[in-house]
């Protein structure tokens, strides 16, 4: 290819990375870390306990003097530091691969790595960390220390994971520029500054989560982050899933890069000077105190990946037909993270735009807001017009210290909701700062829940309504009206409550729980929360840790009284009747409580059914009947029975009112409802039945068929394949 050609091919590959940059940057509400970094520079710039130094508060602040503060307009900056970052990165690549195919090739890398181009799309501070990151490499690669030292502060000063860049660029310099020691010292000697406040602030600020890292699962995370198969923190695609066979194909190129990339010297040393070091430091630092995240290590991405792309660029280099493989194997790869940041808005970001207008669009007078977690409150308020949230608890930054019991939610909900109508609760991070739904539990003790709605990003909004304000009492026992029951070492069960009269079936059952800890309680207990009809048939289950997932009752502080709100779904085409609810605490195979709870009556479901599992083609059909869903509701062993959800479509007049079943040797017999035998269905009617089916003795694969009728009449059909175990 001629000069003239290469030229081009860069320049529209540099466009590229801008276009992938600036595509519907506005579209996609501010998430919570974006509405902190707009407050942050609105208001202070920088604060004493927040994690991130100052400098690109300021420089966002000087911008949007200049552009505003819409969604375009504080992500610009960050889309700008991308495609910044993209060109000094191939740079990087032609100058240590000495060709101008490493420079294309680390164009195309640089321009379409799902990480950076998610970063890219964020007001936070990571799009610049990378930017200095790639400075740095460039400055180490053309020999230039002073660029080096400029890029490092720069980078220390924008966020304190550039610190663990540090010991790799002095390793580099002192090796490199024997006569430039003194660049170094210039450099420890502005970082002291940075590194002393990122110390006090590990110290005195709260980590995300408590205990210690788990590196493997941090590594996993990193390596899924690079291409945004999983969002960053847990977006994995489903079982036999086609986006599968992108994982491996990334996993394969990227294997092959690094395999032949090591063989370089220079990009050797980056890497492990670069790439591996900082790593290693980073999760060091973060080991007992998991403040974790993989935007953190996005410094140490820029080396990983220049040594896939020297790796790559040798590759095409010498194999003609190696450039369209490599290209087709880097999009297989990347469409499904390209295609998911690219997409809907709502899919991308948490959705506060659209929470916050419901919330005010709705409100009534003499309803308050509430918001859990109460950190959150920069990403209600960036949105808010004419209400301003109850942030419970009031802190300016995550803390998981900060747990919410009964002594710290009554006296603010006392004083704050007093003389009002009803309440709006707005969750969010509440896994962080009321695990076990205290502020639920309350409010729904004060009124009643009316409706709940979700939005992207995990986001909820419950409304509650009272007549009159009742104040929580002082004494968590009149909560329930009795002093409570000992249940187990160190722990008083103090009683429930269940909502009034009759509740529709598709909305879920709440239970109020009051718990008193006396001492310290042992790790792992568990609540299990039942939905019984009177004959003892099971149509509702729900498990979960006493105090939610991430407040182990461990962790529980004593004395103290925790108040739980606990809610239990009912089956799809649950029928309609009286019901016990059963709340059952155990631990490992230890009971501490098992209660059958007063009964409720379960109306039919406010709205119809919907589930695509009923819009699946029928694996069965007979006259007047669809069978189009079945899930297996455990793992099939033999010799054991097992449960057999299934979902059917009625389009006409069935032809029995029972069904037979067929797997190897056992055969059987039952109503198509067991739960109402005698019921005739109807067309347009939907169900969802279970079935209790002994499994074979044999371990094996087996057709499980199925005929409407007695045993024996036709016609069997074949609807899957289940494979027992031993």
């Amino acid at each position: 290819m001629k000069r003239r050609g290469w030229i081009g091919l860069n320049l529209a590959l540099l466009g590229l990375a801008f276009g992938l940059r600036v595509y519907r940057l506005g579209a996609p509400s501010l998430w919570y870390d974006e509405a902190f970094s707009v407050h942050l520079a609105h208001t202070q710039v920088w604060q004493p306990l927040e994690a991130h130094p100052p400098l690109f508060y300021l420089a966002l602040r000087l911008w949007m003097a200049l552009a505003g503060s819409s969604e375009f307009a504080v992500r610009f900056p960050s889309a700008m530091a991308g495609t910044l970052t993209v060109a000094l990165f191939a740079a990087t690549a032609a100058r240590i691969g000495r060709s101008r195919v490493a420079q294309a090739v680390g164009l195309a890398l640089a321009a379409t790595l799902p990480f950076w181009i998610w970063e890219s799309r964020e007001a936070r501070m990571y799009a610049a960390l990378g930017l200095w990151t790639a400075l740095v490499l460039f400055g180490v690669a053309r020999g230039h220390p002073h660029l080096v030292l400029i890029a490092a502060l720069a980078g220390i000063y924008t966020h304190y994971a550039m610190l663990w860049m540090v010991p790799g660029v002095l390793l580099l310099g002192l090796r490199r520029w024997p006569s430039r020691i003194p660049w170094g010292a210039i450099l420890l000697i502005g970082a002291i500054p940075g590194a002393i406040h990122a110390l006090w602030v590990g110290r005195t600020q709260g980590a995300f989560w408590p205990g210690t890292l788990d590196v493997g699962r941090t590594l996993l995370e990193l390596w899924q982050a690079q291409g945004l198969q999983i969002r960053m923190a847990g977006f994995l695609p489903p079982p036999g899933s086609p986006w599968n066979l992108s994982v491996a194909a990334g996993a394969v190129a990227t294997g092959l890069g690094l395999s032949l990339g090591v063989r370089h010297p220079a990009a050797r040393r980056l890497f492990l000077l670069l790439a591996l070091l900082p790593l290693a430091v980073g999760l060091g630092l973060l080991y007992t105190s998991p403040k974790f995240h993989p935007h953190y290590f996005i410094g140490a991405t820029l080396g990983f990946w220049l040594i896939v792309a020297i790796g790559w660029a040798a590759t095409i280099h010498r194999i003609d037909r190696a450039a369209p493989i490599a290209l087709l194997t880097w999009s297989l790869w990347g469409l499904p993270a390209w295609s998911w940041i690219l997409g809907h808005p709502e899919q991308t970001k948490d959705d506060w735009r659209s929470a916050v207008q419901t919330v005010e669009a709705r409100r009534g007078p003499g309803e308050a807001v509430v918001l859990v977690s109460g950190f959150a409150l920069p990403a209600y308020q960036a949105y808010a017009r004419t209400t301003a949230p109850i942030p419970l608890p009031a802190d300016p930054v995550v803390d998981v210290r900060h747990i919410l019991d009964y002594e710290a939610i009554a006296p603010t909900l006392n004083r704050t909701l007093a003389g009002t109508q009803g309440a709006w609760l707005v969750q969010w991070g509440d896994e962080i700062n009321d695990p076990a739904q205290g502020v639920a539990a309350a409010l729904d003790w004060i009124g009643d829940e009316i409706e709940t709605l979700t939005f992207a990003g995990g986001i909820r909004v419950r409304h509650f309504l009272w007549g009159e304000f009742r104040p929580l009492p002082e004494e968590p026992s009149a909560l329930f009206g009795h002093p409570g029951q000992p249940i187990g070492p160190n722990l008083i069960w103090l009683g429930y409550g269940l909502p009034g009269g009759t509740l529709p079936a598709d909305r879920p059952v709440p239970v109020i729980a009051g718990w008193q800890t006396t001492g310290p309680l042992p790790a792992g207990l568990r609540a299990s929360l039942r939905l019984e009809r009177e004959d003892g048939t099971l149509w509702g289950q729900w498990d979960a840790a006493l105090g939610g997932e991430t407040w182990d009752t461990s962790r529980w502080p004593w004395p103290r009284v925790v108040l739980a709100r606990y809610a239990v779904e009912a089956h799809v085409g649950i029928p309609p009747g009286r019901y016990r609810p059963r709340l059952v605490v155990y631990r490992g195979d230890q009971v501490w409580l098992d209660a059958l709870l007063n009964p409720v009556n379960l109306a039919p479901p406010q709205t119809p059914y919907h589930d695509p599992r009923w819009e699946e083609p029928p694996r069965a059909r007979w006259p007047g009947l669809a069978l189009t869903h079945i899930d297996l509701e455990g793992t099939p062993r033999a010799c054991q029975p097992l449960v057999l959800a299934l979902w059917w479509r009625v389009e006409g007049a069935p032809p029995s009112t029972r069904l037979s079943f067929r797997i190897g040797e056992v055969r059987m017999t039952a109503p198509w409802n067991p739960a109402q035998p005698e019921m005739a269905w109807g067309p347009g009617e939907r169900w969802r039945t279970r079935h209790g089916l002994p499994m074979p003795c044999a371990p094996g694969r087996y057709p499980l068929e199925i005929a409407p009728g007695e045993e024996g009449e036709p016609p069997w059909q074949p609807v899957m394949v289940i494979e027992v175990m031993p």
